[in-house]
């Protein structure tokens, strides 16, 4: 089986880092702990298709409970689960265009559940919807861009400071909060419009740069 270090330097060329450099940070951190999770799943030969289905399931599961306490664990489990898939894949050698093209459906579509469990707690539908806007700007944005740019660019060797990770951790905390104070969410939502801005911001900057 490919060992912790081979995983983060095919994980890093694959997601546009320059030859010599890798992921580092809290990045790095949270894919070391999938590479050591998703051991029984490599074991078991499970399609890394089959692992990107679980992370909407659970934010599925959200929707179906009214306590808070569990609905932030639900969305902090399937945000944990997230990189499942591309693990198992590059351990496996099964990395695929199609692959690709899958998680990143799958993973918009856990974002509108985790969304849908901030609208059932009940955050405006407009403020929600305008959060839905910019993210999916952003994503669409860098998914064009980089089938435009190919190979040439190193667009996704770069973080914003409002990627997918921190979304989840923000919808699940404000769920958390909210159990100690009751404005939580609303706040938590501002701030997650407010950082989602700047990210967009962010990339539309690193395109023009990459676009010169």
């Amino acid at each position: 089986m490919m060992n912790r270090s081979e995983y983060l330097r095919s994980w890093s060329a694959l997601h546009g880092f320059e030859n010599g450099s890798e992921v580092s940070g809290i990045a790095r951190g949270y894919l070391g702990v999938n590479y050591a999770l998703v051991k029984p799943l490599v074991l078991l030969r499970i399609s890394p298709n089959v692992v990107t289905l679980i992370a909407p399931f659970l934010a599925t599961l959200a929707l179906f409970t009214e306590n808070r306490l569990v609905i932030a664990l639900l969305i902090l489990t399937s945000l944990m689960v997230d990189g499942f898939d591309g693990a198992v894949a590059i351990i496996r050698g099964k990395t695929s265009t199609w692959g690709g093209v899958w998680d990143g459906i799958v993973d918009r579509v856990t974002e509108l559940l985790w969304i849908g469990a901030l609208h059932q707690a009940g955050i405006s539908p407009a403020f929600l919807l305008l959060i839905w806007v910019v993210v999916s700007t952003q994503e669409y944005g860098r998914a064009k861009f980089n089938h435009v740019a190919k190979e040439d660019s190193g667009l996704l060797g770069v973080v914003t400071i409002c990627e997918r990770p921190v979304r989840g951790l923000l919808v699940a905390l404000g769920f958390l909060g909210s159990l100690i104070y009751s404005n939580t969410l609303q706040w938590i939502t501002i701030i997650w419009l407010v950082m989602q801005s700047i990210a967009l911001v962010q990339f539309i900057s690193m395109v023009r740069k990459q676009l010169r």
